[in-house]
């Protein structure tokens, strides 16, 4: 069942039509075409501008690109706007002065706050063999702490909700390599164009997934030039599993010497 989209969904939602209504004419776009410069469906493209799906920042992006905004054009919210040079002068005496606060390290041991709960990252992933197929066996490792009230955003059931690690360079900037993504196991239904964690093969992979007639699914990668989108249809779905959506994407970025 579709779930309703959330007050601030609502914003992004009618902030995103009223740029598309306006700049549809200006770039002479249609749906059929923003999908294909964004790599989703045409009807994805519609379910996101009538608020059938929600958007996330990784759909808020490729509008923003397709339409030439900035994505705080769109949801402020998740994005912040870039500054405006002619206020610049005007706004200078007037910007508060701050200090960098010291981050208070935590670790197993330290106690839960009373907004925060413990997600599992799963730091290796097995392959077993059962009931005749390779599945993923999820080995514990250290926790991830998330506040309640970014699950509560993310719609996603603490305890159904898992993170683990990305590799390699198939989803480009969006899930870069070494990334950590938080998954939410419940939600397994497909949306065309949104990303999922998925076993494959007895690998677990990070993909834009697609449906196709007749119960197929098409697996896209952000960079398809290396890696081309994969269909697969009958026999080649046994070996195919949804683990969960991707709700939460984290990277850690290090210094180049």
């Amino acid at each position: 069942m579709r779930r309703e989209l959330t007050h601030e969904e609502k914003v992004w939602q009618q902030n995103l039509r009223r740029i598309w209504d306006i700049k549809k004419r200006e770039l002479k776009l249609t749906q059929e075409s923003a999908g294909v410069a964004m790599g989703i469906t045409q009807g994805a493209v519609g379910q996101y501008l009538n608020g059938v799906i929600p958007l996330n920042a990784s759909s808020i992006m490729r509008f923003a690109k397709v339409l030439q905004v900035s994505e705080a054009e769109i949801c402020p919210t998740l994005f912040t706007p870039p500054p405006n040079p002619s206020m610049e002068s005007q706004v200078q005496d007037a910007i508060p002065s701050y200090t960098l606060q010291k981050i208070h390290p935590w670790d197993s041991g330290t106690d839960l706050e009373d907004d925060e709960v413990e997600v599992p990252l799963f730091m290796e992933v097995e392959l077993s063999a059962g009931s005749g197929m390779t599945h993923v066996v999820e080995s514990n490792g250290p926790k991830i702490r998330f506040s309640k009230s970014t699950m509560r955003r993310a719609s996603v059931e603490p305890a159904a909700a898992a993170c683990c690690f990305a590799t390699g360079d198939s989803m480009g900037a969006v899930v870069p390599d070494g990334a950590c993504v938080g998954v939410d196991t419940a939600y397994t239904k497909i949306i065309d164009g949104e990303i999922y964690a998925i076993e494959h093969g007895g690998l677990l992979r990070i993909k834009y997934l697609f449906r196709l007639p007749n119960g197929g699914v098409r697996i896209r990668s952000e960079n398809r030039e290396e890696y081309p989108d994969e269909d697969l249809y009958g026999d080649s779905l046994k070996d195919f599993r949804i683990i969960g959506f991707v709700f939460w994407i984290s990277a850690l970025r290090t210094r180049r010497n």
